[in-house]
């Protein structure tokens, strides 16, 4: 890690300070965690948008500007709430979260009326932009580290800089998805965003999958751009492609395994599975998730040999995503449809065959730690999936748990050689899968490989990836 380091982060989501823990995600997992921990040892400055929530999440753009113990600042956007609104869900939900989990519905997607959201979303890249612009300094030991999908257009929107300043990178933790499917956005929202980002000095991804479908973007819609492995040359600037997939913070997982909370969980989850062995997963409620067909697999299994209801729970922890739609809506319903059908089919009074489990908010990463380490199976199953750590923290946690784990999640490149491949729009194939897994268990000298793999990984690891720092 080079000394002197100046480090700028900002992304959409806000973290939460707590005296005596720091700053915490405001919601499990994603990218506030690796932020927290990377400016918790660096310090630096974090711009984020106000919560929704806040009152004062009303505003002219202006921020709320916090001085936090290790040198952190804290700059809180206040954004008009229209504003907020037309760029979080419209843009950032309805057309890009859902294009690059291949998940519009091309027949009536993207639908025609996107100019004023559109220039919601210019606006709210416009105030974050302008506040970088405050913090940076131009040393060359500056690093901007501007995150995810609703912050595209910042790159470009820093203007150009001097030679021998510092450098301003984009990490995308969403999958990206391949050319054709990328048409369908507008032509002038489609190029707009590539031309945007490539006014950074690096892009990254969690896998090599995401970051070549991207240049296959960039070399189909960007004339006189030129595309190789590393990178993209356009318009007299080039820029670095790479792949960091984010680590397992195995200090917080091993800290979470120990706590209080997540022993009362265990003790309760060993209570519902009532002597079985467990099959276990933990999403947010989010679309590509898959649940339904993971729920659907398991009766599958079940119809087939009814006698396994006995012998195995699924434990299903769900937690619902921080601002639903009606599709997310209609996607839990059918989730409590498809459990309480398994259930009345395969269940016993006081013995459900699947459990669908809502912790509270302040204790959920402990029941996710507590189902994950107490399981004999865990399925991972996202029809497609930026990285998923879930998929991580079972692999450590897991004294015996076999892991099947979809080859569309972006964690799978990295973990193959330690998991079980899932298709996961295969439903008869995930039932068969899980069955074969049932009746074998996991070698200790592989399940330690994958932990020394994952140990190897940290924050620092993954930022001087991301700033091109050779160890």
């Amino acid at each position: 890690m080079a000394t002197g380091l100046k480090l700028i982060v900002c992304s959409n989501s806000a973290p939460r300070w707590e005296e005596g823990a720091g700053l915490l995600p405001r919601s499990p997992g994603g990218l506030v965690p690796l932020l927290a921990t990377l400016l918790g040892r660096h310090g630096g400055d974090w711009v984020c948008t106000m919560p929704l929530d806040d009152a004062a999440a009303s505003g002219d753009g202006s921020a709320e500007v916090t001085a936090l113990p290790g040198g952190v600042t804290l700059h809180r956007l206040r954004l008009p709430r229209a504003t907020a609104d037309r760029h979080y869900e419209t843009i950032g939900v309805r057309l890009l979260l859902w294009l690059f989990h291949y998940l519009l519905d091309t027949a009536r997607q993207p639908e025609g009326r996107l100019a004023e959201a559109w220039s919601a979303y210019e606006t709210v890249n416009r105030a974050y932009a302008d506040r970088l612009t405050t913090l940076m300094t131009g040393s060359p030991e500056e690093f901007v580290l501007v995150n995810d999908h609703h912050l595209f257009l910042v790159p470009e929107m820093l203007g150009p800089r001097a030679e021998g300043r510092g450098r301003v990178a984009f990490f995308q933790g969403l999958p990206w998805c391949e050319p054709d499917y990328f048409g369908v956005l507008p032509a002038h929202i489609r190029d707009r965003i590539l031309t945007g980002l490539l006014c950074a000095d690096v892009i990254g991804f969690h896998c090599t999958r995401w970051a070549r479908a991207f240049l296959g973007c960039c070399a189909r819609f960007l004339p006189g751009c030129a595309v190789d492995d590393r990178g993209v040359t356009y318009d007299g600037r080039r820029t670095r492609v790479i792949v960091a997939p984010f680590p397992l913070d195995v200090a917080m997982v091993e800290r979470l395994r120990d706590e209080p909370a997540t022993a009362r969980w265990r003790e309760r989850l060993d209570r519902d599975a009532r002597g079985r062995r467990v099959i276990a997963r933990a999403d947010r409620i989010d679309l590509w998730k898959n649940l339904p067909r993971g729920f659907a697999a398991y009766r599958s299994l079940l119809e087939r040999e009814p006698g396994l209801a006995g012998e195995w729970w699924f434990c299903a922890v769900a937690t619902p995503p921080g601002r639903p739609t009606e599709r997310t809506r209609a996607l839990q319903r059918e989730c409590e449809d498809l459990v309480a059908d398994i259930n009345e089919r395969f269940g016993a009074p006081g013995r459900p065959a699947v459990s669908l489990i809502y912790p509270d908010l302040p204790t959920t990463r402990n029941c996710v730690v507590a189902a994950l380490s107490g399981a004999d199976l865990v399925l991972v199953n996202p029809t497609f999936d930026g990285m998923n750590l879930v998929a991580k923290e079972a692999l450590y946690l897991g004294e015996h748990a076999r892991l099947l784990l979809s080859v569309n999640a972006g964690a799978y490149e990295q973990l193959a050689g330690h998991v079980t491949p899932v298709d996961p729009f295969d439903v008869e194939g995930t039932a068969s899968v899980m069955r074969e897994a049932m009746a074998s268990g996991v070698v200790p000298e592989e399940r330690a490989a994958a932990r020394r793999l994952l140990r190897e990984q940290d924050a620092n690891r993954w930022l001087d990836r991301m700033m091109g720092v050779q160890r």
